[in-house]
Formats: C-alpha cells, sequence, structure tokens
C-alpha cells in the first residue's frame, strides 16, 4: 500500500494580468504548507509536479524548506498529466453560447472582473456547460479528455513508484476534482461542488495498490486554520 498527495497550489495573482505566479498570500500560505509537512514528518519518495509557474513555485517552497532542514528532496518530475484545464479556453467557448441563451447572464460576466464571488458563480455555470460538452477541437480539451489525461498521468505514477511509497504531486484544483471523482465514481454535478471546495495549499490523499486508489483525506489545509487568520483562507 502507497500514499499518494495531490497538493493544491497556493494562491495565484487572480485578476492581475500574468495569473500565473502566486501571489504574496501565495508565497505565504505555501510556506505554511511545507512548515506543516515538516512539523508532521512527511517525507516523499517521490514528487511530481504539472507545468503550470503556479505549481512549480509551491513546489519550490517545499523544496526550500526540505534543504534547511538539510533533507535531501527527490528530484521533482515534471509531468503534463497534471496540468490544469485552460479555463481561458472554457470560457472564451461557452460564455457566448450561455449569453444567447440568457441575455440576462450577461451581467454576471461584467461583475466576473472585479468580484471573486462573481468569478466563482460564472465559471461554476460554464464548467457544468463544458462537463457535459463532448465535442473536442485543436483549441478546447473535453472534461473527459481532461480526466482521462489525469488518469492516465496517476496510473503511469503508482505503476512507476510502486508498494510502499509516499509519492507527492502538486498542481491544480482541476486534477484533483479528476481524481476524486476516479476514486469516489461521482457523478459531474458531484464533482463540480467538490471544485468550488478546493483550498489553495490543501492536500488530499489517497491509497493505492496496483491500480486501485481510495480516498484517504479530502482538503485538509490545517496548516491555514489555528492561530492563523481567515485571510489565509483562499479558493482561486
Amino acid at each position: 500500500m502507497s500514499l499518494l498527495y495531490m497538493i493544491r497550489h497556493a494562491q495565484a495573482s487572480f485578476a492581475e494580468a500574468d495569473y500565473d505566479r502566486l501571489s504574496p498570500l501565495g508565497h505565504e500560505q505555501a510556506g505554511l504548507l511545507a512548515a506543516h509537512l515538516a512539523r508532521s514528518g512527511v517525507e516523499f519518495d517521490a514528487v511530481y509536479r504539472g507545468r503550470q509557474r503556479r505549481h512549480e513555485q509551491t513546489l519550490e517552497a517545499y523544496l526550500a524548506d526540505c534543504a534547511r532542514r538539510g533533507i535531501k528532496a527527490p528530484a521533482p518530475q515534471e509531468s503534463r498529466f497534471f496540468d490544469e484545464y485552460d479555463a481561458g479556453a472554457i470560457l472564451r467557448t461557452f460564455l457566448p453560447v450561455l449569453i444567447r441563451e440568457d441575455p440576462g447572464f450577461e451581467a454576471e460576466v461584467e461583475k466576473m472582473k472585479s468580484s471573486n464571488r462573481a468569478f466563482q458563480k460564472v465559471l461554476e455555470k460554464v464548467l457544468l456547460r463544458w462537463f457535459d460538452h463532448r465535442d473536442e477541437t485543436q483549441q478546447l480539451e473535453s472534461w473527459a479528455s481532461f480526466t482521462a489525461r489525469v488518469q492516465r498521468g496517476l496510473f503511469e505514477v503508482m505503476a512507476r513508484e510502486g508498494a510502499g511509497r509516499r509519492v507527492a504531486v502538486f498542481t491544480s484544483g482541476g486534477p484533483i476534482s479528476a481524481a476524486v471523482q476516479k476514486a469516489l465514481t461521482l457523478s459531474n454535478e458531484s464533482t463540480l461542488s467538490i471544485v468550488r471546495q478546493i483550498v489553495n495549499s490543501s492536500v488530499t490523499r489517497f491509497k493505492y495498490s496496483g491500480d486501485r486508489m481510495t480516498l484517504f483525506g479530502f482538503n485538509d489545509f490545517t496548516h491555514l486554520e489555528p492561530g492563523y487568520s481567515d485571510r489565509l483562507i483562499t479558493y482561486r
């Protein structure tokens, strides 16, 4: 039996020109996560990450903490299988469709540029439409293809690492949700409720043996709670 830790990146730079980098708060969250893993005695036998900069920066905080403590961390392995879905392409594809169907929805779209709450509301409606969309183009990966990609990556990691291992994957909320959906055989609608809950820098754990994986802990953000502040708990 092995343990797989899927770690969501810390807060990215929402509403800025370059979203794909950690905000100052994100760097703080990543540092708290690294310290928490150290206090908990968690050391990984293998580490993987998606190709987004926010994945890399969250991992860098863990590696820096290992170096400070004199712990030799495994060399990270980059994998496209753990990249996040292209939210920009999904929004560009489905926003015009949803506005044509409901012209009043355009007012919510305008609010999303300045409001996190409005952005989440719009994104959830768009994602649900994407989940049910079967056509695939070069510009838009379908939800079915996305989940198949993530699951293929997980199966390859499990096969490569084998038994008795502790493995980390630094990634985004989408791949974590796809993994939970697979482990629990959830519907798309139930999976959407998973997407909205995953906190920046949280840890979701699975037990695996062979090609079987079982959810062992979801969305743990203990390192952001007692003694700290609600400002540390973010979702974007």
